[in-house]
C-alpha cells in the first residue's frame, strides 16, 4: 500500500465516523426541538445514510482499480446528496407545486431517476440482490403491467410517471416506513447502540446466567433470556447475535451442548427479541403507523405471543439438556450482586415504558430514555467517566452504521408500496389469495406465510414487513381477521425468515461463531424457532390472546397456549421423562396442534391426550430410575 492510498483511507475512515456522528447529533436535536418538515427531514435523512453506506460498504481495491472504485463511490455520493439536497433547498416550491400540478421539469426528472439508482445500489450492498430485484420487478411492473393478463393487467405508467410519484410525492420513496425510520426508528437504535457501549450485553447476560445458571440446562437459558432482552431492544437479528452470541454460545459449548445447537439456540433467541416488547424492533413502529394504533398497545398485545415463544424455547432447552443427560451448572453470580452493580441500565427501560405509557411519543420516550441512560452513568459510574465521552461517540458512530439498512430497507419499500397503490396491485393480489383460499382461512393462513417466508429470505424484518402489510394483510382483514391479529401475523411471517433456510441470516452469523456448518445449523434454529410458525396461528384463532376479548378468555386460551408449545417442544426433542418412541411424538405433537386449534372441545381433547402421554412418561421414567443406576453426563463431541 502506497503512502498516498493509507492517507487516503486513514482521511475516508475519519470522514466517515465524522458523519455518523454527525447524522446522530442531527437527530438528537431534530428530537428535542422538534423535527423539521418531511419535505426536508427525510431527505437530509436518507442523504446521511447513503452516503454512509457508500463508503462503509465497498471492497477496498489497490493500484488502478482502486482509483476506479474511488471514482465511482464519489460519483455515487454525489448523486445521492444531489438528488436529496435538491428537495431539502426546493421543499417550499415542491409543496406549491402539488397545489398547482405543475409538470415535471427536467431537473426534477434527473434527480428522481438517480436518486432511485442510489437507493437500489446502496440496497445492494448492505441487503443483498432480493430486495434490489424487488424493487427493479415493482418499477418494471408499473412501466409494462399493461402487457400482463388480466388478473395483473393495469393501463401501464410512463417513466416520468412513475419517477414523479416515488421522489416528489408522499406515496413513493418518503411514505410511511421511511417517515418512520427517521423519526422513530434511528433514536431507538442509538438508544440500543448507547446500551451496548455502555456494556449493557454483559450485563443482561450477567443477569440471566444468575437467574438461571443454577437449572438444568442454564447456559442455554442464560442465552435464551439474555438475547431475548437485548434483542428486545436492539430489534436486530444478526446483529444481537454478534452482540450476545460471543459470549452465550461458548458457554454453551463448554456445559455440554453441541456446536450447531448452542448456535441455533442464540438464533431463535435473538430473532425472537424482535417479537419481544418493549421495542420490538422497527418494524413494530411501522406498524403502528400502518394501521393507526398507538405503539404502547402494539406492544402490549404482543406480550403473550412473545411470552409462547421464549416458553417453547425455553422448554426445548430443558429437554434437550435431559436428554443429553447434563448437570446443572454451580452458579457463579447472584441476581442482587449482578443489580447492585449494574442494575441501573434498567433505569432507561422503565423510563421509556413509563413515558410511553403515559401517551407521549415514542420520539420522546427514546429521547428521555437516551438522556436517562448518560444520566445514570454520569451518576454511578465514578470510575470510568473519563470513558463515557467515548462510549457517547462510539454509539454516535455505529447508530448510523446500523441504521443504513433499515433505511435502505424501508426506502425499497417505499418505492414498491407507491408502486402498489398506484397501480391497484394490492387489492388485487388480496382478491387472488382469497380466490386461491375458497374460503378457507388456515388455508389462507398458510398461502399467507409461504409469501412471507419465501419474500423475507434475506431481508431484514422491516422490509419484509412492508412488503407483506401492503400486499397480503388486507387480505386478511378482508375476511374478518381484526387488524391487529392480520398485522402481526405479517410480522411474525416476516421475522422468522432470518432462521429459515437457504437463507437465515441470524442462522448464519451464528454457525460462525460457533465454528458449525451453516446449513445444519440452521435447520436446528428452525426446528428450535418451529412455535414462531404456530404462534400466529394460536391468537388468529383466538384473539383474545392479544387482548381481544374478556379476561377469562385471554387466561384460558393463554394457558391452553403455553400447555401446547410446551407439549410441542417435548414432542421436537423427543424427551419428557423419558426417551419418546415415534409413536409417542407423533401423539404429543398432534394433541399440542389441537390446542391451537378454537373451540373448548378440540382444545378439552388435546389437553387429555397431554395428560395421558405425560402420565405414561412419568410411571415410564421412575420405573427406569429405578432399574438403572445414575449414569455421569454423556460427553459431547464439539
Amino acid at each position: 500500500m502506497t503512502l498516498s492510498q493509507d492517507t487516503f483511507r486513514t482521511g475516508l475512515k475519519h470522514t466517515v465516523t465524522a458523519l455518523a456522528v454527525a447524522m446522530s447529533f442531527y437527530h438528537i436535536m431534530t428530537a428535542f426541538f422538534g423535527t423539521p418538515i418531511s419535505e426536508v427531514h427525510l431527505p437530509v435523512h436518507l442523504g446521511f445514510a447513503l452516503v454512509i453506506i457508500f463508503w462503509t460498504y465497498r471492497k477496498p481495491a489497490t493500484g488502478s482499480l482502486g482509483a476506479l472504485l474511488i471514482l465511482r463511490d464519489l460519483g455515487l455520493t454525489a448523486m445521492a446528496v444531489s438528488g436529496c439536497a435538491y428537495l431539502a433547498l426546493n421543499s417550499a416550491e415542491l409543496q406549491q407545486r402539488m397545489l398547482y400540478f405543475d409538470p415535471l421539469t427536467t431537473p426534477q426528472l434527473l434527480f428522481g431517476a438517480i436518486l432511485v439508482f442510489t437507493v437500489l445500489e446502496a440496497a445492494r450492498r448492505v441487503v443483498g440482490w432480493p430486495l434490489v430485484i424487488l424493487g427493479a420487478t415493482a418499477i418494471a411492473y408499473a412501466l409494462w403491467g399493461n402487457y400482463l393478463p388480466s388478473v395483473l393487467w393495469h393501463r401501464g405508467y410512463s417513466f416520468e410517471s412513475i419517477i414523479e410519484s416515488t421522489y416528489l410525492t408522499q406515496d413513493g420513496l418518503w411514505t410511511t416506513p421511511l417517515r418512520v425510520t427517521a423519526t422513530y426508528v434511528f433514536l431507538f437504535v442509538l438508544f440500543g447502540a448507547f446500551l451496548v457501549s455502555s456494556g449493557a450485553g454483559t450485563f443482561f447476560t450477567d443477569l440471566a446466567r444468575s437467574l438461571t445458571g443454577r437449572f438444568t440446562g442454564g447456559a442455554a437459558k442464560t442465552a435464551v433470556v439474555s438475547s431475548a432482552l437485548m434483542g428486545s431492544l436492539s430489534g436486530s437479528s444478526a446483529g444481537n447475535v454478534v452482540v450476545t452470541g460471543s459470549f452465550t454460545i461458548p458457554t454453551m459449548k463448554r456445559a455440554g451442548f453441541p456446536p450447531r445447537f448452542a448456535a441455533g439456540v442464540e438464533a431463535v433467541s435473538s430473532s425472537g427479541g424482535q417479537f419481544m416488547p418493549p421495542v420490538m424492533g422497527s418494524a413494530a413502529f411501522i406498524m403502528a403507523e400502518f394501521i393507526g394504533m398507538p405503539y404502547i398497545e402494539i406492544a402490549q398485545a404482543a406480550i403473550i405471543p412473545a411470552l409462547l415463544y421464549f416458553i417453547s424455547v425455553i422448554a426445548m432447552v430443558h429437554f434437550e439438556a435431559r436428554r443429553l443427560e447434563l448437570s446443572p451448572e454451580v452458579a457463579d453470580v447472584r441476581a442482587f450482586e449482578v443489580l447492585k452493580q449494574r442494575g441501573y441500565l434498567l433505569l432507561p427501560v422503565i423510563v421509556m415504558l413509563g413515558v410511553l405509557s403515559s401517551g407521549y411519543t415514542p420520539t420522546l420516550a427514546a429521547l428521555y430514555a437516551l438522556g436517562s441512560l448518560v444520566l445514570a452513568q454520569v451518576v454511578f459510574e465514578r470510575e470510568s467517566r473519563t470513558l463515557l465521552v467515548e462510549n457517547c461517540l462510539k454509539a454516535m458512530n455505529d447508530a448510523p452504521r446500523i441504521i443504513g439498512q433499515i433505511t435502505i430497507a424501508s426506502a425499497v419499500g417505499g418505492i414498491i408500496v407507491g408502486v402498489v397503490t398506484q397501480t391497484g396491485l394490492g387489492l388485487r393480489m388480496s382478491s387472488i389469495v382469497l380466490s386461491i383460499s375458497q374460503g378457507s382461512l388456515p388455508l389462507l393462513l398458510v398461502l399467507t406465510m409461504l409469501c412471507g417466508v419465501i419474500l423475507g429470505m434475506g431481508m431484514p424484518t422491516p422490509a419484509a414487513y412492508i412488503i407483506l402489510a401492503v400486499l397480503l394483510a388486507p387480505g386478511l382483514v378482508e375476511f374478518g381477521v381484526p387488524i391487529l391479529a392480520a398485522h402481526l401475523f405479517v410480522m411474525y411471517c416476516a421475522g422468522v425468515s432470518a432462521i429459515t433456510p437457504p437463507v437465515a441470516l441470524a442462522s448464519y452469523a451464528a454457525a460462525a461463531i460457533a465454528d458449525s456448518d451453516p446449513w445444519r445449523t440452521s435447520l436446528t434454529a428452525l426446528k428450535l424457532g418451529l412455535a414462531s410458525f404456530i404462534v400466529p396461528y394460536m391468537f388468529v384463532f383466538a384473539p383474545s390472546i392479544l387482548g381481544l376479548g374478556s379476561g377469562l378468555q385471554m387466561t384460558i386460551n393463554s394457558l391452553a397456549a403455553g400447555v401446547g408449545v410446551i407439549a410441542l417442544a417435548a414432542s421436537l426433542i423427543g424427551w419428557l421423562w423419558i426417551r419418546m418412541n415415534l409413536y409417542l411424538r407423533a401423539l404429543l405433537f398432534a394433541a399440542a396442534l389441537m390446542l391451537i386449534m378454537p373451540g373448548m372441545l378440540v382444545d378439552l381433547a388435546g389437553g387429555v391426550l397431554i395428560v395421558v402421554i405425560a402420565t405414561y412418561c412419568f410411571v415410564a421414567g421412575r420405573q427406569q430410575g429405578r432399574r438403572e443406576p445414575i449414569r455421569p453426563p454423556v460427553k459431547q463431541d464439539l
